[in-house]
């Protein structure tokens, strides 16, 4: 009985909200469920696929910051249900390859608390049975990349990110995906690339949950 006196407070003074019009009873209406629901969608920077199944549009940008900003567990799992279905795709052409997450910087994970990335792979992967590799790190602080064009991005990201020494000398060889909760101007996910086949990994394509088509023409 206090549990469910608990949970109906909590309701009457939290009640659930639409992530993207913010009506009250769900936390996405049907309304807004049209603009998640997941298609493959393929973009490619150079040689690299990328495959990601939600088009970034105000609706997505809402989950996104729910899930990683504020650890919201219906944003998350919507994040991971997107990323599942890029998966699913990427993994009948590319089976059994291990994922390796884009790291956010420490002072984003001080601030969430969390890896959001590195943990959205860990549960993702274990549907699919395959490895996630934490291979990346950051060399230097970068720039915040919301405010950047696409030249300045490119710039920011340029030669920042490298392989784990320890991770190097076990993992070298592999076959990989990159893995990111989403792709805009492309820069993070090619400079992921670059740093891994310089260090003699075999990347096979990209998923993300969500992608800016327009910044990608």
């Amino acid at each position: 009985m206090p549990m469910q006196i608990f949970s109906e407070l909590k309701y009457l003074l939290f009640p659930t909200r639409c992530f993207g019009c913010r009506e009250l009873g769900y936390s996405i209406c049907s309304q807004c469920r049209q603009q998640w629901n997941p298609h493959l969608y393929q973009s490619r920077i150079t040689n690299l696929a990328i495959y990601s199944s939600i088009p970034y549009s105000p609706i997505a940008k809402n989950i996104l910051l729910a899930a990683k900003e504020q650890s919201v567990k219906s944003a998350d799992q919507l994040v991971r249900s997107a990323l599942k279905a890029s998966l699913q795709e990427l993994f009948q052409r590319h089976p059994s390859c291990a994922l390796v997450p884009i790291p956010s910087g420490a002072s984003a994970n001080r601030r969430r608390g969390r890896d959001f990335v590195n943990e959205t792979a860990n549960s993702v992967a274990k549907d699919f049975g395959v490895a996630v590799l934490p291979l990346l790190e950051h060399r230097r602080v970068i720039r915040d990349q919301s405010n950047l064009n696409i030249v300045d991005r490119r710039e920011n990201l340029a030669m920042a990110l490298s392989i784990k020494p320890s991770f190097h000398r076990i993992y070298s060889g592999e076959s990989v995906v990159i893995l990111d909760d989403l792709v805009t101007t492309g820069a993070t996910i090619s400079e992921a690339n670059r740093a891994l086949t310089r260090g003699g990994f075999k990347v096979q394509a990209a998923a993300t949950a969500c992608v800016a088509l327009r910044r990608l023409e």
